[in-house]
């Protein structure tokens, strides 16, 4: 077959690929409409489901909502946001969300980034130990809540045991305000690990053997591999895994709920449950949607931050 006969053979076969089944071309603005006609559903829902609820947000913290004769919005007002502002226990619970995200996120890309690099290799068991470690991201935030309860519990907890057994004592895990904190730490690590381990993990496999193979000819050592050579390339993935985990840990709520109540006292109060306390336990719903408002513009502003910093990280990393 020829080039020429080949062209007219391809482009009759295109022109067969555009005819509808009565054999009359369909016009683009057609194929636009009917497109639109399977995707509009699915965005109409979208909008429903995430548009609505932060326009009446919105409404909710801009006016002093009553439930008195059922729910009847007042008239527009900035006070609950002068509120926010001067109310200590909002910043309390800031700082707590803070802190939790900035020792959370490190120690579980940490831990994943080592469990990738173990795992990366064709060990013998690599794929059991990968099942393994992926459970706690797969157990219900609930069970998760209960059972780190359980552990923690300092008369029937295993943990107080075997210190009891080593004769140790009951550190109280979540009865002091700092050791609750690490508590609640430790258990979001245990927690979410997997989710860095699997995404780091999917990184590292996409390395070329043999560019850890020059590396190791040229003199390089297992340190100097991982800094000059697995951190660059892997970098994006690390970048969107922290990114990930970031964004949820500032939204932390049903196991530290479940866990410790917030207690004690304030002490690992989330900025999420502060505002489900203020909304939902004293019925202060323009308070509380205010509460949620902030939170969402701040973390839209720490994620544009973190974005802007990782970009010029990732040029002088890359070149």
């Amino acid at each position: 077959m020829t080039a020429a006969a080949a062209e007219r053979q391809s482009g009759e076969s295109g022109t067969r690929s555009d005819l509808p089944r009565g054999g009359l071309p369909l016009p683009r603005l057609g194929r636009i409409a009917s497109g639109w006609a399977f995707v509009l559903p699915a965005v109409l829902v979208l909008l429903l489901l995430n548009t609505f609820p932060l326009i009446y947000s919105l409404a909710l913290s801009f006016s002093q909502v009553s439930t008195d004769t059922g729910l009847s919005f007042g008239h527009a007002t900035l006070g609950n946001w002068r509120i926010l502002l001067h109310d200590d226990n909002f910043w309390t619970s800031l700082q707590f969300t803070a802190i939790f995200t900035v020792i959370a996120v490190p120690a579980e890309y940490v831990i994943g980034f080592g469990l990738a690099l173990l795992l990366r290799d064709h060990i013998a068991g690599g794929g059991f130990f990968r099942v393994l470690f992926v459970i706690p991201m797969m157990l219900a935030p609930v069970t998760i809540g209960f059972m780190w309860r359980m552990l923690y519990d300092p008369s029937n907890g295993p943990i107080d045991a075997v210190l009891r057994g080593l004769h140790l004592g009951s550190p109280g895990w979540l009865s002091g305000s700092h050791l609750a904190v690490v508590s609640v730490v430790l258990m979001d690590v245990w927690e979410w690990t997997p989710l860095l381990f699997l995404l780091l993990l999917a990184g590292l496999q996409g390395i070329p053997d043999e560019v850890l193979d020059a590396a190791r000819i040229d003199g390089a050592n297992g340190l100097q591999t991982i800094m000059r050579i697995v951190f660059p390339i892997v970098g994006p993935v690390s970048v969107m895994a922290i990114f990930l985990r970031m964004i949820d840990c500032f939204g932390v709520f049903g196991q530290i709920f479940l866990l410790t109540g917030g207690g004690p006292g304030t002490a690992t109060t989330s900025t999420t449950l502060f505002a489900f306390f203020q909304g939902f336990q004293t019925f202060n719903l323009s308070y509380g949607a205010t509460i949620s408002l902030a939170l969402l513009v701040l973390v839209i502003a720490v994620a544009t931050l973190f974005l802007l910093i990782a970009r010029l990280v990732m040029r002088r990393v890359q070149i």
